[in-house]
Formats: structure tokens, C-alpha cells, sequence
């Protein structure tokens, strides 16, 4: 199937970059320590 190349491609992408978005989310930056932990 000609369609189904691109289909496969497009999923793949979207796998990773949801991957990638959770590993950057996961992380905590210097900014938000110091905004956040003096609440905590």
C-alpha cells in the first residue's frame, strides 16, 4: 500500500516526541526550585 508508508512514519513520530515529552517533564529546573520549594 502506497498510504500506509507515510501512516507508519507519522505514528512513529508521534510515539517519540510523546516520549521525549515526558522525559523533559519529569525534570525538575533550577527555576522552578527556587519559585516552588520555599511553598513546600
Amino acid at each position: 500500500m502506497v498510504g500506509s508508508g507515510w501512516r507508519a512514519e507519522a505514528d512513529m513520530t508521534l510515539r517519540n516526541k510523546k516520549q521525549e515529552w515526558e522525559e523533559y517533564r519529569s525534570e525538575v529546573t533550577a527555576f522552578e526550585l527556587r519559585k516552588n520549594l520555599p511553598v513546600l
